[in-house]
């Protein structure tokens, strides 16, 4: 073994240790996204197939409960997790096993890139270290969610896409890099919604034209090119169609098209809440009714946040001017092209089409997929200010990249480390009253009861009862869906919709709801529903 892979062991093997550690750490899905999947995951072991005992949104019009599942967000974390929910079906940190085992591997991912750009040992290891300690990521790494499997697939596919070959005999021979390539978009894609605009980037190298040594390239070079073009991009989309075809056959059985029309209803959001509205008219007039300034307002606002998260979340705060002086260092290389490219297309789609789920959690997914890049760029950016400013001020060069790469790891290391703790003490206290609520309801002979309540899948993982989401509406839709979906109780807590704040602090009354218990020293408000 010689050094090289010596350091990519050392470097996984501290990533897996690191990312178990925190795993340990995580007892239950701490937010609605984790609980989702988890959910998933243990309904496939379960034998219940890709459906839903729960209802989060009504943008899909669901008839029922149990209804298709996975028509607003992609299986694939779920489906990564169910053989573990099958042999460990109580246990949280198995699901979480595959989720830790991906993330592990991407600081190698950065390593690796820092060394084919730099071939400098000092800055790959920086680069790794940061990947491996990165900030406000760093906690969601080993969840069973979106983040490890789509940072991977992502950044991998970026950087499979950007390796060129120099002539035309290796690029007729190149197309099972293609090919991979676009198993690996088809993975992201499976994985995430916005994984599809992976598929337009990693097409432009398929658009360069080969080097040529004349100043006029011969009119068959140009035909050589259309037609490696032809036959590689035919097996990118082959590639990408092996992942994604059973999952649209699939869509096409379940609801008759490849793809579910309702994430595509949130391009007309006017406030977030209303992702979870019922019946309520979510296109293209309600939206130009909302008005031209609110417009306007709501995709400044979510371009300014997207800016912040990515900063604060992307960029670890302090690394931001050296990773954006990196990336242009680094621009003639085409993996840093097209990670940049890429990053700004989810910025925009995040801020001026999806502009009220973008700043709330869709951009900084997303954006994981360029992690590596931003953080191999950020160090190339350090290094070379660093030398920058040892030439000015008379430093020593080695004392002064020892000292600031030092201060770097040790930045990351503290961040991660706020952040985690912050995260934890959240994750510990959502959703705590949902087990008592699950006993409660069984010391009532209800096992079997609907509940309408905030976290729908959270509460079918503690209890096992099919649950629907509180409507962002009034008490007379909301006893409309509890008679749709044949719902017998309503659970409220602090977090409740504005239009039912009344209802929760009492102010207003109603003969269909019997207030039966209350939970966490009264914070939890439980009705029954008398229909």
């Amino acid at each position: 073994m010689n050094r090289t892979w010596r350091y990519l062991l050392g470097l996984f093997l501290l990533s897996l240790a690191v990312r178990l550690g925190v795993a340990l750490l995580i007892r239950r899905p701490g937010y609605m996204d984790a609980a989702y999947y988890a959910a998933g995951a243990v309904r496939l072991a379960q034998s219940g197939g890709l459906s839903e005992p729960f209802i989060w949104n009504y943008l899909d019009d669901p008839t029922g409960i149990p209804h298709p599942g996975f028509l607003y967000w992609m299986p694939f974390p779920s489906l990564l997790a169910a053989p573990l929910a099958a042999l460990f079906p109580d246990s949280f940190f198995t699901l979480q096993l595959p989720f830790a085992l991906l993330s592990a591997l991407l600081p190698l991912v950065a390593f690796g890139l820092a060394w084919e750009v730099t071939g400098r040992r000092r800055t790959a290891w920086l680069a790794g270290l940061l990947t491996l300690f990165s900030g406000f990521f760093f906690p969601y790494w080993p969840l069973p969610e979106t983040f490890a499997p789509f940072a991977l697939f992502g950044s991998l596919a970026l950087w499979l896409a950007g390796c060129r070959m120099q002539d035309a005999r290796r690029r007729m021979q190149d197309a099972g890099r293609w090919l991979l390539v676009g198993l690996l978009v088809g993975l992201a894609h499976l994985t995430r919604t916005d994984g599809i605009l992976l598929l337009p980037v990693v097409i432009l190298p398929l658009l360069a034209r080969p080097k040529s040594r004349t100043a006029h390239p011969a009119p068959r070079l140009v035909i050589g090119h259309w037609s490696l073009f032809i036959v590689h991009c035919s097996f990118l989309i082959l590639g990408y169609l092996l992942v994604m075809s059973p999952w649209f056959l699939r869509n096409l059985s379940v609801i008759g098209t490849p793809l579910s029309p309702a994430g595509a209803k949130t391009l007309w959001l006017t406030t977030y809440d209303d992702l979870f509205c019922y019946n309520c008219d979510l296109s293209l007039r309600s939206y130009l009714a909302w008005g031209w300034g609110n417009v306007l307002h709501s995709k400044l606002w979510a371009a300014w946040v997207n800016f912040e998260r990515f900063l604060a979340e992307d960029c670890l705060i302090f690394l931001c001017p050296f990773a954006l002086v990196g990336l242009y260092r680094l621009r003639r290389h085409f993996p840093f092209a097209l990670s940049t490219i890429y990053l700004l297309l989810v910025y925009l789609a995040h801020s001026l089409a999806f502009t009220f789920p973008g700043p709330r959690g869709g951009f900084f997914h997303a954006s994981a997929a360029v992690l590596p890049f931003l953080f191999a760029a950020g160090v190339e950016g350090l290094e070379a200010a660093v030398g920058w400013a040892a030439r000015r001020r008379r430093w020593s060069l080695r004392q002064a990249q020892t000292t600031f790469v030092t201060a770097a790891v040790v930045g990351a290391v503290a961040l991660s480390a706020y952040a985690t703790a912050q995260k934890l003490l959240t994750w510990r206290e959502a959703d705590a009253a949902y087990p008592e609520i699950g006993r409660w309801l069984a010391w009532q002979g209800a096992g079997n009861a609907t509940v309408m309540i905030a976290n729908p899948p959270a509460f079918w993982y503690h209890t096992g009862h099919p649950a629907v989401v509180v409507p962002n509406e009034g008490v007379e839709t909301l006893l409309d869906v509890c008679g749709r979906y044949g719902v017998s109780y309503l659970v409220l807590d602090p977090n409740c919709p504005a239009p039912l704040r009344a209802l929760y602090e009492g102010r207003i009354v109603s003969s269909l709801l019997a207030p039966v218990a209350t939970f966490e020293e009264g914070l939890v408000v439980m009705w029954r529903i008398e229909q």
